[in-house]
């Protein structure tokens, strides 16, 4: 049992169900490895599961940018891409498409028409998560230039499943098929420094861990614990009803 730990020494698991009160359960293939307990998030096609919820869109407006000979460099997933404006703003997106499209491995870039035009509009061909820095003539705009979305929508949470005994990996792998709760009580991973009361409000951050903070997060159900110790060092559990 060193994969699970000792139970005497924790109060729960990670994933672990409990008591007896009515439960619903789907699986789905995973995308990615998925460790227990986590809020799980499907991808825009629904026909993966990811351990977290990505950015996976990002829309660029180079529509003001007419000014010839002034440089553009989008970093992309970590991957520089520059031109030099020309003055003709069709030119200079259809040049980034074509640049990222032979640089950028994993997106999909497509230049915007008509009241879109001047704007590159990016999406994750794994539904992973797309970032993007854009600096035009020397100053950082990315964030007045760059918006940034998702289509991932949350799913439940990781079910625990005892797994030992395949390469002692305690958590779903790639393509498994992962046991999600949508419904029900279940021991999940709290966020960082997170001590919730009895009563309050859960939500899944977009890392797949549970919080009391509402901004940016999505409501799963209530908490019906405060921290426990979890099997991990430093890990931190709460019982949650998912409703």
């Amino acid at each position: 049992m060193n994969l699970y730990g000792f139970l005497s020494e924790q109060k729960a698991m990670a994933g672990l169900l409990y008591g007896m009160n009515p439960k619903t359960i789907v699986s789905i293939p995973a995308g990615e490895n998925i460790a227990f307990g986590k809020a799980v998030f499907l991808n825009g096609n629904k026909s993966a599961v990811m351990g977290g919820k990505y950015v996976n869109h990002a829309t660029i407006d180079l529509s003001a940018y007419t000014t010839a000979s002034k440089d553009i460099t989008l970093t992309i997933n970590g991957v520089d891409i520059t031109a030099t404006t020309s003055g003709v703003i069709a030119t200079d997106v259809a040049g980034i498409v074509e640049d990222i499209a032979d640089d950028v491995e994993g997106v999909t870039a497509v230049a915007g028409t008509s009241g879109d035009a001047g704007k590159i509009f990016l999406s994750s061909d794994d539904g992973k998560t797309v970032t993007v820095k854009l600096v035009y003539d020397g100053s950082d705009v990315t964030s007045s230039k760059v918006t940034t979305s998702t289509d991932c929508v949350y799913a439940g949470v990781s079910v625990f499943h005892q797994n030992a005994f395949l390469n002692t990996r305690g958590f779903y792998i790639e393509t498994e098929a992962v046991n999600i709760m949508e419904k029900g009580y279940i021991w999940g991973v709290l966020a960082n420094a997170v001590t919730p009361t009895i009563g309050a409000t859960a939500y899944a951050t977009a890392s797949g861990t549970f919080t009391t903070e509402s901004s940016g997060n999505t409501q799963v159900g209530v908490f019906k614990s405060g921290a426990e110790n979890g099997i991990s060092a430093g890990e931190k559990l709460a019982l949650i009803s998912l409703e």
